[in-house]
């Protein structure tokens, strides 16, 4: 699983002073757009080249939601976007046809009259036709047919009047499922778009509550858990565990910096350490320590973050498991001191684990 592309989200860090503007209703234009989609197989693996020259043709549609009004204006000091898309893949060499389900968020990079470029972040659920069975054993590519999905892209905007404008966007999508079911190399694909867009209604609306937080510091701690399987024990499930601590620095509302640690152990790497010729006799730790750096996205309620890390502890061999890691996350506020999150491993190009956590916070 390749996903060094989302790293890019650290790029796009918007400085600002915040201004809340004290309102009560919101401003909100719905549009739908529509686009044909091409696509082509990033090769990441080798187990991924028997699908070399793949290709892929299907269709998106988005439901938009812009926010109009001055306070949601004022949370960035730039225009943006948000939603939910589907999109619908068929893809060639048996890799079969994909359903993505997605929501988004798009804020915009550029704005000048008729003319915008933004930069789209989804995330969401993927329904594939052709996982991997007996009648389909050479597919490494995904073994589910439910799979998560995400996808980073650029689109250009050209306004054709007050209601309608075209767009260009390239993007670039992977799914798998996690690492909870072998094999699961993973599919990242890049495609690319042109497509049009029409505005259906505009409405004021009552402001739900808010649960930006006025502090510059937040204190998490937290705990998570995964169930998931191993390449040569794909009928055996192993459970992972941990708990982690985090501080993060919010340098305005929609952008905070974080430093953060974690302890877990993975029962898979204690099944694969001592079932290994090579490492059976060893008696190796399979637990982990690792320290991360990463950078949040903060929309009210949702918290995008990615981090990557290193293991300061690790007596797992490189070969199973890298010192160098991603982690990418999406974290919902329960409230102002309760969230709960769904956390990705990335262990370089191949997903390694995918967690549920519970995270309790503090300020300051």
């Amino acid at each position: 699983m390749r996903i060094k592309p989302l790293l890019l989200f650290c790029i796009f860090c918007v400085w600002f002073k915040p201004n809340l503007i004290a309102q009560k209703e919101k401003k909100v234009a719905y549009t739908l757009s529509a686009q044909p989609i091409y696509a082509w197989l990033f090769i990441h693996s080798k187990s991924m080249e028997i699908f070399r020259g793949s290709r892929g043709q299907g269709i998106q549609l988005d439901w938009n939601r812009y926010r109009l009004d001055s306070l949601a204006y004022s949370y960035g000091k730039r225009h943006y976007n948000s939603g939910f898309s589907v999109q619908a893949i068929s893809f060639t060499k048996d890799l079969g046809n994909v359903l993505n389900m997605a929501y988004f968020m798009e804020p915009f990079l550029i704005e000048r009259g008729g003319f915008s470029f933004r930069l789209r972040a989804s995330g969401g659920l993927n329904l594939a036709s052709n996982p991997n069975r007996s009648y389909n054993n050479g597919n490494r590519a995904y073994s589910s047919h439910v799979n998560g999905y995400l996808a980073l892209g650029f689109s250009s905007h050209f306004r054709l009047n007050q209601n309608s404008q075209l767009f260009l966007n390239a993007t670039y999508g992977h799914f798998s499922n996690g690492n909870t079911k072998n094999p699961n190399s993973g599919v990242n694909y890049p495609h690319v778009g042109l497509g049009f867009e029409y505005k259906i209604a505009e409405k004021k609306l009552p402001l739900q509550k808010l649960l930006f937080y006025k502090e510059h510091w937040r204190f998490d701690a937290g705990a998570f858990l995964c169930n998931k399987s191993f390449p040569t024990a794909s009928n055996q499930r192993f459970w992972a565990y941990g708990v982690f601590g985090q501080i993060g620095y919010r340098t305005n509302t929609l952008n905070s910096w974080t430093i953060a640690a974690e302890a877990y152990v993975d029962e898979s790497m204690r099944y694969n350490l001592d079932n290994n010729p090579k490492y059976m006799g060893l008696h190796l730790d399979n637990r982990l320590v690792g320290l991360l750096l990463g950078h949040e996205f903060l929309f009210s309620r949702c918290i995008f973050s990615q981090q990557l890390g290193v293991y300061l502890y690790k007596e797992v061999p490189g070969e199973f498991v890298n010192t160098i890691y991603h982690r990418f996350g999406f974290n919902y506020k329960l409230n102002r001191r309760v969230m709960l999150g769904i956390n990705l491993n990335s262990n370089l190009q191949k997903a390694f684990i995918l967690d549920a956590r519970l995270i309790y916070n503090w300020y300051r």
